[in-house]
């Protein structure tokens, strides 16, 4: 169980933005995240918190654990 208050790395983010197709930018779209926000998730510099998870998984058609 992902804790609400805390942020997650994404390693498998990057892998699974590229097979699908997309930019940064248009997953932060498709998300509704910034772009910026994308960016730093795949450099792992920040973490993710629960709700940008979801968000993510959503628009990459994936489980969220599959981004951690």
């Amino acid at each position: 169980m992902i804790e609400r208050s805390r942020s997650t790395p994404l390693p498998g983010l990057a892998a699974h933005r590229r097979r699908r197709g997309l930019t940064q930018r248009q997953l932060g779209e498709l998300a509704g995240v910034a772009h910026t926000t994308v960016q730093r998730l795949e450099s792992l510099s920040r973490g993710a918190y629960p709700q940008t998870l979801r968000k993510l998984a959503t628009a990459l058609r994936v489980e969220p654990k599959d981004l951690l």
